[in-house]
């Protein structure tokens, strides 16, 4: 369900160019630790959840952060 939502924001906001797929890593897709840390705030702030630092690091795939986001609670933005 999150992994559509995270593709767009990686398309989109961090330039992450093709298909991403959920089972590529932050660091295969190339997004740096400052990204990352932004992707987190940004996630924190649009779901309403918050992302611990050990969650989410360059060898997190999509998919698992897609998984966090879900077991998390988050709700996608209308």
């Amino acid at each position: 369900m999150f992994v559509d939502y995270l593709s767009h924001v990686l398309g989109t906001v961090y330039k992450v160019s093709g298909d991403i797929q959920p089972t590529w890593s932050f660091k295969e897709l190339e997004v740096d630790s400052l990204s990352l840390a932004e992707l987190s705030a940004q996630l924190e702030d649009e779901l309403g959840i918050t992302i611990e630092e050990e969650n989410l690091s360059a060898d997190t795939t999509v998919g698992e952060l897609s998984e966090l986001l879900e077991a998390s609670g988050a709700v996608l933005p209308a």
